[in-house]
């Protein structure tokens, strides 16, 4: 029998509403997993896509944050075994990912597959590269994130993957019906076609919890990446292989995550009011840390200029001793002026804005283009739309030529065999000194990575 650990959607380096102890909660969430996966004595752990949140600017500390944690299963002779996702996945014009420079300083087996004359092959994981993995009689095949042509890709992997059991699949891809208007995602049947010859179907890309007909998994993400999760259920599935079929379990108090209170309140007795109403709330929850606070005012405009937004923080302040604040204004109009039906408006807006992309050759882009005017108009939430333009951009370079993964998988192939470990590049060097500052004590506080200078602070040990 093997034992192991699935968990997926990481999302190291999310530095959340600009909040620095946001990103260090991500941290402290993947730290907990491996831990808790290294106290069960696996024998593996698989980790299925967006170990970062930041495919590009990665910064010195989510780096090290990835190598420390890394580390603690390597001391203990556990493989890591992952697959890139979204948030990992280097653009065609890149050489490399991190999760790469990861694989080739041994900290984890990054599965992909290579392409050769347009066709995919399916290769042994030989210590740089490879699709899949054998460890003690399972294989376990890795299918990197490819966006629209996912489908197309299960596809060939299926025609390719061998028919036995004791056979893992993992990749990350999401289910259709479980997160609306969510890219990556297939209908479930053509995930549940691999079933003919794989025995576990390890998933990340959704953020929230499923298992369909104890074949596919899907954990959800370690943390809640934005507020529109914060009910999703989440975790990682401790998982026994036996003869007879996965046996998985759903363990989510290996952390505690960070409380979320969302509010709505219709203004009506201005600041008084809204005391109370906030004293009133207080009163009802239990809060087991500094919670962010979302709260959202629904006010006439005749009133919205005798409240101010400092005071207002002040008294949430008061009562949650929050962690950070996000206040939102839904100001009425006592009288509308007659508005085109919604959904004739839309209509009129989309086909203005497809003829006018289409002139650029971007027509099948659209419906995007109205979700980030829409997402604009409402909320300015950049976040939200730092991740659609980042997905509408992968969409664009992968649905262009997948087989150039295999130029890709022969020039880092070359830069790898060129020197002797990624170290000697300068890349490793920078991450050297970087460590150097603090090994003299082999710390790393995760609630305060950096000191006001940027510079890594020495703390208690691991």
């Amino acid at each position: 029998m093997v034992k192991f650990v699935h968990m997926a959607d990481i999302h190291l380096g999310n530095k959340q509403y600009g909040s620095e102890e946001r990103q260090m909660d991500f941290a402290q969430a993947f730290l907990d997993a491996i831990k808790f996966a290294v106290e069960e004595k696996v024998d593996f752990i698989l980790i299925a896509g967006d170990l970062f949140h930041k495919k590009t600017e990665m910064d010195p500390v989510t780096l090290l944050q990835a190598r420390k944690v890394l580390e603690i299963p390597k001391e203990e002779g556990i493989p890591v075994i992952g697959v890139e996702g979204n948030h990992d996945s280097t653009y065609f014009r890149d050489s490399y990912s991190w999760m790469d420079y990861l694989a080739v300083n041994g900290l984890m087996i990054n599965l992909k597959p290579s392409f050769e004359d347009g066709k995919l092959k399916l290769e042994e994981w030989n210590g740089k590269s490879g699709a899949y993995y054998e460890f003690n009689g399972i294989r376990i095949y890795g299918m990197k994130y490819y966006g629209s042509i996912s489908e197309r890709i299960i596809e060939e992997y299926f025609a390719k993957m061998r028919s036995s059991k004791n056979t893992i699949f993992m990749a990350h891809i999401g289910v259709e019906g479980y997160v609306r208007n969510m890219y990556g995602c297939i209908p479930s049947a053509k995930i549940h076609k691999l079933g003919r010859k794989v025995d576990y179907i390890a998933l990340g890309h959704v953020h929230k919890a499923f298992v369909e007909k104890n074949l596919v998994f899907n954990p959800g993400s370690l943390e809640a990446c934005d507020i529109t999760e914060i009910a999703y259920e989440r975790g990682i599935f401790v998982v026994d292989m036996e003869n007879d079929g996965p046996k998985a379990t759903l363990k989510k108090d290996f952390y505690e995550p960070r409380d979320f209170v969302i509010l709505k309140y219709r203004v009506k007795k201005g600041i008084e009011g809204l005391k109370g109403f906030l004293s009133s709330e207080r009163k009802k929850i239990k809060l087991k840390n500094k919670p962010v606070i979302d709260l959202t005012l629904d006010v006439e405009r005749s009133l919205r200029n005798s409240l101010e937004e400092d005071k207002i923080k002040e008294l949430i302040s008061e009562y949650f001793d929050p962690l950070l604040i996000r206040l939102h204004w839904d100001v009425r109009d006592h009288f509308r002026p007659t508005m085109l039906d919604l959904s004739t408006k839309e209509s009129i807006e989309r086909s203005v804005v497809e003829q006018l992309l289409d002139n650029y050759k971007y027509g099948k882009i659209a419906p995007e283009v109205l979700k980030l005017k829409k997402l604009f108009s409402t909320s300015f939430d950049l976040e939200m739309v730092d991740r659609l333009i980042d997905d509408l951009l992968f969409e664009r370079e992968d649905a262009k030529s997948p087989q150039k993964d295999s130029v890709l998988a022969e020039e880092l192939k070359d830069s790898v065999d060129s020197v002797d470990g990624i170290e000697k590049l300068d890349l490793g060097k920078e991450m050297e000194k970087s460590e150097s500052d603090i090994e003299e004590e082999e710390v790393w506080d995760w609630r305060r990575a950096c000191d006001k200078g940027g510079r890594p602070r020495k703390r208690k040990k691991l």
